[in-house]
């Protein structure tokens, strides 16, 4: 089970609430043992005129890290004040930030990635790729998208489960263990969530007295039986599991809009280029749609972890 330890975090400096760190102090309140680094990606595009000669750009770009190391050390203190927590500013000079998170969040040093979420449009998970959905799709460690909500002890906790393909029911039992040792930690009651999306073959429409009804119905019983006994196999009760018709980026939303989890676990398929675009990864489609902290695995690192 992995351990959550090494917490990478990044603060944005134009935010007046920095909610990542606020999550990673709450990793520490239950784990004295959390280590924590917090991350802050500086860029003066003024450096890309090059009028300095290298020599005093260079002592310049040394005094802007500077003072941008004593401010993080001042956000530190006020969100540490009232616990005792090993945290470690970082700054990193990077052009492109979402770059700059991804090589330091695959570093090797760390277990978890901490980050509160960016709030975009639908033009931008089309055109471009915001800086949350990249780190998403490199991620080669668990990543919690943190929201702005009460993080309560005992809160119920969500796994979403995805019976689509055999590769994906194996991928199922590495979200559920990563979502038992927050339970641990927190007391939170762990909940089963499953869509049941209906797609009707076009051939079948021409079928004599087929009835779309009972398809469906099936469907939904099929996913249902599977949900209980995925439950059963790992001692999770029948009544902690919700099943619902329609596709997943409908259904999970809706039933965490119910269930109000502190956490939501879900895997992720870390599409690129094109196929991102045009398919998507579920995890992007609901990150607006859940008032509560997203944890995402990317299935690639199941695989590794394997």
């Amino acid at each position: 089970m992995r351990k959550y330890t090494n917490l990478l975090v990044v603060v944005e400096p134009k935010r007046d609430r920095q909610i990542a760190l606020e999550r990673a102090v709450e990793f520490a309140r239950y784990n004295n043992k959390v280590n924590i680094t917090v991350l802050r990606l500086i860029y003066d595009f003024s450096y890309d005129v090059h009028i300095l000669n290298r020599h005093k750009e260079r002592d310049t770009r040394d005094d802007v890290m500077s003072v941008h190391i004593e401010e993080t050390k001042k956000l530190i203190a006020e969100y540490t004040k009232d616990v005792q927590v090993n945290c470690v500013p970082k700054v990193i000079w990077a052009k492109d930030l979402g770059e700059g998170i991804v090589n330091e969040m695959n570093s090797g040093s760390y277990d978890l990635l901490i980050k509160s979420a960016n709030h975009h449009g639908i033009l931008d998970s089309i055109i471009f790729t915001p800086i949350d959905w990249y780190v998403l799709r490199n991620a080669k460690i668990p990543v919690v998208i943190s929201k702005e909500h009460t993080w309560e002890e005992s809160s119920p906790i969500v796994v979403a489960l995805d019976f689509t393909s055999p590769e994906k029911r194996l991928y199922n039992v590495s979200l559920l263990r990563e979502a038992q040792m927050l339970s641990t930690i927190t007391g939170g009651e762990i909940h089963l969530v499953n869509s049941a999306p209906v797609l009707l073959p076009a051939i079948m429409l021409e079928v004599p007295n087929y009835a779309p009804e009972i398809y469906a119905e099936n469907i939904l019983k099929e996913h249902k039986k599977r949900l209980l006994e995925f439950a059963s196999a790992h001692n999770i009760a029948h009544e902690n599991c919700h099943i619902a018709e329609g596709l997943p980026d409908d259904v999970i939303p809706a039933l965490c809009k119910n269930l109000k989890p502190q956490a939501v676990f879900i895997g992720s398929a870390g599409r690129q280029g094109m196929s991102a675009a045009l398919i998507g990864n579920t995890c992007e489609e609901i990150v607006d749609y859940i008032d509560a902290d997203l944890f995402v695995l990317n299935y690639q690192v199941m695989d590794k972890d394997d």
